[in-house]
């Protein structure tokens, strides 16, 4: 589930909200409603039925991805599940025959570009600012986390990026995870044993320092996609944001 600020869009080729127009081409590939809708438990139940006509029955169908613009509670925020749901639906977005998505894949590897740094004034992310340290500031009011279902440890963000960088060398990693939202300002994340992110907490840890690490929401699918190469292909101190360069032919900007 990926969380988009209500602002105008802009003529982008590589971002969430093109990604969002490219779809809106195809029949059955994009849905979005304005019924209100509650971030606990409500919002997946509807998308559980709208996007994989319901989870009990089997085969599993595949449905839209969905956009919903009104979330209880919060009013500047609309919430998009189910973006990259179907093989069709990713090679639809990375611009390839669903045939080619796995040579594409395979590709992307062997043409990696890295990404660069851009100023801050160029950077997106850097429009609207919120600081812990701002009086009243807390996460669960300016971000609508669903919790899926009422045995859920808390709302969640399900598809969050996670970007690290290994203390010892500087090279970084970006994985995907589940971010569990536990309080005003702070959430908690699992690291599987054995992955980088976890590499680097323990290089971290063992130096008696925390891990800075930084979470994205709403990027470019092929960020998304690129974040899920794993070892051998891409082994520590593989940067993932280049295979996301290779699929798209230019470099991911960072800030």
């Amino acid at each position: 589930m990926t969380d988009i600020a209500q602002r105008p869009t802009e003529e982008k080729s590589f971002d969430l909200r093109a990604a969002i127009e490219i779809l809106k081409q195809y029949d059955g590939e994009y849905i979005e409603t304005s019924e209100p809708v509650d971030p606990a438990a409500e919002l997946s139940g509807v998308y559980r039925y709208v996007g994989a006509g319901g989870t009990v029955m089997r085969p599993t169908r595949t449905g839209p991805a969905m956009v919903f613009n009104k979330v209880k509670g919060y009013d500047d925020f609309r919430v998009l599940i189910g973006l990259l749901a179907s093989r069709q639906r990713v090679a639809r977005l990375l611009g390839v025959p669903k045939e080619n998505l796995a040579n594409l894949l395979r590709e992307s590897v062997h043409r990696a570009i890295a990404p660069v740094v851009i100023p801050n004034d160029r950077a997106v992310c850097q429009e609207v600012v919120h600081l812990a340290s701002d009086e009243g500031f807390d996460i669960r009011t300016l971000l609508p986390a669903p919790t899926n279902t009422p045995e859920d440890a808390g709302p969640y963000f399900t598809l969050g990026m996670c970007y690290a960088a290994d203390p010892e060398t500087g090279e970084h990693d970006v994985t995907i995870h589940r971010l569990c939202v536990q309080g005003k300002d702070e959430i908690s994340m699992y690291f599987v044993p054995g992955r980088h992110l976890d590499q680097f907490r323990i290089k971290a840890e063992q130096a008696g320092n925390p891990l800075p690490i930084t979470i994205s929401i709403g990027v470019d699918p092929a960020i998304e996609i690129g974040a899920c190469f794993e070892p051998p292909t891409t082994p520590l101190g593989f940067d993932e944001l280049a295979i996301a360069g290779g699929l798209r032919g230019r470099a991911v900007e960072l800030v």
